[in-house]
């Protein structure tokens, strides 16, 4: 009674929830079944049971919506088991559908009663709404300038001033800030990822493609991190070329690095204990946990950064690479030492991933563990190598959550352990050659062509890995591992995003990097201030009855109320670095 009662799928007066449906099925055979179901990511022939029906009973259940369904039943027929009507089935959300069971192999399709919502419109009128407002403030911006220009001095003074004004030499004086001397396709490329960052930390409207993948394939989530780990390398080409042409020494710039890191490491486990304190989790020291964003940002940058440090020269001295047959390949003739270095470090990553022996499971295991892999036969395997590193290494100081929306619950890991970090230096150095590409050609056609170029050729690199597919493959696609064809399928959309705003905003100039650059020169504070801020008033509240629309609205509001901020530190010409 008490189950009546609560599910909405009987009761009216209780409501559905977000990424919630209603299925009915009636069972028209006349032998009991069982009815199993599963997300079809994790099926590898056997579901899990979620209903056993009489003949001619019926019963209602609230299912989910994130993923694809997949579902049939059992029936045991003179002492021998059948299944029946496998099928895979995209509910949507607070529809309701009704699904008859008549037995034998024609199997009914699954019927709608009751439409579901439009759950995706949110987006829609959060898109519109934000592209109206920035017709309203580029159209205001453009009147403003045309009211000072006809209201100037100079179309009011009498035409003995034009006169005299003509006669003499005039200089402009230019106003220069920190922030115009910076490039501005690398601050509205880290705008882009700062904020999409804090949208997706704050829940993404609990839209499945705006969260993290639950461990194969890759989301709008996904890139995040990748993506500022990339552009942070290409701004480590642009500025340790220029504290090498103003000092000498290389322990100088080698030891900022480490003071640099150190900050950050400091900063990652000061967050990971804030978050843990607002849930009630931090006992002791022996619950924080070690690695994080931070963290792995902090290591990938000081690999990448020593390395560029000992070996960068400050100028191109090799004629040959400048201006013979080799100088459309001087980006990576002049740094073969780390590319050797970042071979070797890749080269590791994969062998460890595939040789290392992990008690009782496969060699070269990427899966989640859990139910994935025909129902728990590998639960304790979580993340193969990856994962019986970080639990080996760090024990309880590592990620807490183990209940997993596909694979149910799985062990603990950490999506930022050492493993993932590694893999994490391959991005951050594909960034600093980006950067290189940069310096070293100074005309527009050699500087783009060669971004789109290592787009393709990452592009295809990972997709012979994966196999072009979600699943297949010899390394598939997944951000919970960082693994090969992960880090350079999102390098590639990485390197043809970055060629995109280079053209707009640094050599078009049709665009000025707005609202993005704005974020893009403070993103460690903006990352920082979201995360210290997070579920606190103004930034967000508690919402009654949370939907899709209210909490896209609100994490939207709260990525709008950090791009305020970081619009008012631009304009007062303030850029907080470590």
């Amino acid at each position: 009674m008490t189950n009546n009662i609560l599910n909405p799928c009987i009761n009216t007066n209780v409501s559905l929830g977000i990424d919630e449906a209603c299925l009915s099925i009636l069972n028209l055979y006349y032998y009991p079944v069982i009815c199993y179901s599963i997300a079809w990511d994790a099926y590898w022939g056997t579901g899990m049971p979620m209903a056993n029906l009489a003949p001619s009973t019926n019963t209602s259940l609230v299912i989910s919506t994130k993923y694809p369904l997949h579902i049939y039943y059992k029936t045991t027929e003179s002492n021998r088991t059948y299944e029946y009507c496998h099928t895979t089935y995209t509910f949507k959300e607070h529809g309701s559908y009704r699904w008859n069971v008549t037995g034998g192999p024609h199997c009914p399709e699954i019927d709608i009663i009751r439409e579901p919502i439009e759950s995706y419109l949110p987006i829609f009128a959060a898109f519109m709404v934000y592209t109206l407002l920035a017709i309203i403030w580029t159209t205001s911006k453009v009147i403003i300038r045309v009211i000072r220009g006809r209201l100037s001095p100079e179309n009011v003074q009498d035409d003995l001033d034009r006169l005299q004004e003509s006669e003499s030499t005039t200089h402009p004086v230019i106003r220069t800030t920190k922030a115009s001397t910076r490039i501005r396709s690398v601050d509205t490329f880290r705008g882009i990822c700062i904020l999409l960052m804090i949208f997706v930390n704050n829940g993404g409207g609990k839209y499945v493609f705006f969260n993290h993948s639950a461990w194969f394939g890759l989301t709008v989530a996904d890139l995040v991190l990748p993506w500022f780990a990339w552009i942070m390398g290409m701004t480590i080409t642009i500025s340790k070329r220029a504290e090498l042409r103003v000092t000498a020494s290389r322990l100088k710039i080698t030891l900022r690095c480490v003071r640099r890191s150190l900050i950050l490491i400091f900063l990652g486990l000061m967050l990971n204990s804030m978050n843990l304190i607002q849930k009630i989790q931090l006992k002791s020291l022996s619950d924080l946990r070690f690695p994080g964003v931070l963290q792995l940002l902090a290591v990938s940058y000081f690999v990448c950064s020593t390395l560029e440090t000992i070996f960068m020269k400050p100028h191109s001295q090799d004629t040959l690479l400048q201006f013979g047959r080799f100088a459309s390949f001087r980006d990576i003739l002049d740094s073969w030492p780390q590319w050797l270095i970042m071979a070797g470090i890749v080269t590791t990553h994969t062998l460890i991933t595939f040789l290392l022996p992990v008690p009782g499971c496969p060699k070269g295991y990427f899966g989640p563990g859990g139910e994935y892999d025909h129902r728990g036969k590998y639960a304790n395997c979580t993340a193969g190598a990856a994962g019986y590193i970080d639990r080996t290494i760090f024990g309880n100081h590592t990620y807490s959550k183990t209940m997993n929306d596909m694979y149910g619950q799985i062990s603990r890991y950490d999506p930022e352990g050492l493993m993932n970090t590694i893999s994490a230096i391959f991005i951050v150095y594909l960034g600093v050659h980006a950067g290189k590409i940069l310096l070293m050609y100074y005309q527009y056609n050699g500087r783009v062509i060669r971004w789109f170029l290592w787009a393709v050729l990452t592009g295809i690199i990972a997709g012979i890995l994966c196999g072009f597919s979600k699943f297949n493959g010899v390394i598939p696609v997944s951000k919970r591992m960082m693994t090969l064809s992960f880090d350079l399928t999102c390098s590639s959309f990485a390197f043809l995003l970055y060629a995109i705003l280079y053209t707009l905003v640094d050599y078009k100039q049709v665009w000025g990097g707005a609202p993005f650059i704005y974020a893009g020169t403070n993103p460690i504070f903006l990352y920082v201030g979201h995360i210290l801020t997070k579920d606190l008033f103004p930034w967000a509240w508690k919402l009654a009855h949370p939907s899709h629309a209210s909490l896209l609205a609100m994490n939207l509001w709260t990525t709008t109320l950090w791009a305020i901020v970081g619009y008012l530190l631009y304009r007062k010409d303030i850029i907080i670095t470590i």
